[in-house]
């Protein structure tokens, strides 16, 4: 029995949304439509079309492109692979379907509805390609892309919570939970302020060092658990880096944070400076087993304010799925399983910027492309 050839795929955009845009009779016209979010997601879908969609033979890709799954699932109809793939690439050539590019033409329904009535062609089924998933390269923390790690704010205690969020995270299982990443603290000419009671242990850093390297008088150099990288001056400006080797992030990291930051105030300020940004390279930063759930309660009780100042906007894709909230690379490997409910939705949607996708089981992306069903600020409420 003939059936409908076309499929249509709709990038970041309801697809019940778009086919209701469109006039019945090409309604009745496409075989399947469906959302495709990330390219991870391109693997299921090219599995579904070589093993169950037997008679499409046309794919319409349409809608803004954000994260370039688009542009993956076009380039695997022809033939080409990306990272993403965990699919049999060399079958691909055996599936025969055409990809239409309609991503420009997104919010013009005429234009869609004259292309799908031009290759409506129903058939009969193709012969099903064998298409087994593979599971995600990779184990947990791995890989990590340039920009992951990088945190900033300008209060020394939401630095440490954010510190102490990402490791949870994202930090890898050695007795505790273990990641290196790089903490900045920008002063901008005002002495760094504790929350609350001011840590009681003040670290190993020689704070000697940052004075004495944004002096001159101390090369930049990098010796024993801790020690200063550089030390520069832009303008007025004052900034300084430091390496910290093995930091113990719940009782120790406090402490030396405030320490350097107090000694970075007073070098700055002795040198004729205005304080600027305090970069910390946390190598190997570490949450003890003991001290995870302790961890946990001060992210728990600091996030929502920590990611109202300043976010640090992990890049990649978030996914609600049934067995809970995923972060994907942008090509489409697994990253880590985050968590599950919307504590932990709310809580990584508090660290993208603005222009930066999140889905939460209905297309969230950039406000000015979406309009009012623009999502991602939920959280708030």
């Amino acid at each position: 029995m003939a059936q409908s050839n076309i499929m249509l795929v709709t990038l970041w955009a309801k697809p019940e949304r778009v086919l209701a845009s469109l006039p019945e009779d090409v309604r009745r016209m496409v075989a399947a439509a469906t959302a495709l979010y990330s390219k991870d997601g391109v693997n299921h879908l090219l599995a579904s079309l070589a093993e169950r969609l037997l008679s499409v033979d046309t794919v319409i890709v349409y809608g803004p492109d954000l994260t370039g799954s688009g542009q993956a699932l076009i380039e695997a109809l022809g033939g080409q692979c990306g990272e993403w793939a965990r699919i049999p690439c060399e079958r691909l050539g055996e599936l025969g379907i055409a990809a239409v590019d309609l991503r420009q033409a997104y919010g013009d329904a005429a234009r869609l509805a004259e292309e799908i009535r031009a290759r409506y062609r129903p058939r009969g089924p193709r012969r099903a390609v064998g298409m087994p998933l593979s599971p995600p390269r990779g184990g947990l923390g791995y890989p990590k892309p340039v920009g992951w790690g990088l945190l900033y704010d300008t209060s020394p205690y939401y630095l440490w919570v954010k510190a102490l969020d990402y490791v949870l995270t994202y930090g890898n299982w050695e007795g505790g939970l273990r990641a290196s990443l790089v903490a900045q603290l920008g002063l901008w000419g005002n002495r760094p302020e504790w929350a609350g009671r001011p840590p009681e242990s003040r670290g190993v850093c020689p704070v000697d060092e940052v004075k004495r390297a944004l002096s001159g008088a101390l090369p930049a150099a990098s010796a024993g658990a801790c020690g200063v990288l550089s030390a520069r001056r832009t303008g007025p400006w004052a900034a300084a880096d430091l390496l910290v080797r093995g930091c113990e992030l719940v009782g120790g990291f406090p402490g030396e944070l405030v320490a350097v930051a107090e000694a970075f105030f007073e070098a700055s300020e002795g040198a004729g400076l205005r304080p600027g940004v305090l970069s910390i390279l946390l190598l190997d930063a570490y949450i003890p087993a003991e001290s995870l759930e302790r961890a946990a309660g001060i992210v728990e009780a600091g996030w929502r304010v920590a990611y109202t100042r300043e976010v640090y906007d992990p890049r990649g894709n978030f996914v609600l799925e049934p067995g809970g909230l995923l972060h994907y690379t942008d090509e489409g490997v697994l990253y880590r399983a985050v968590g599950w409910g919307r504590e932990a939705a709310a809580r990584e949607a508090a660290k993208l910027l603005p222009g930066h996708a999140f889905y939460l089981g209905e297309e969230t992306a950039a406000r000015k492309l979406l309009g009012d069903i623009y999502r991602q600020d939920e959280w708030r409420r």
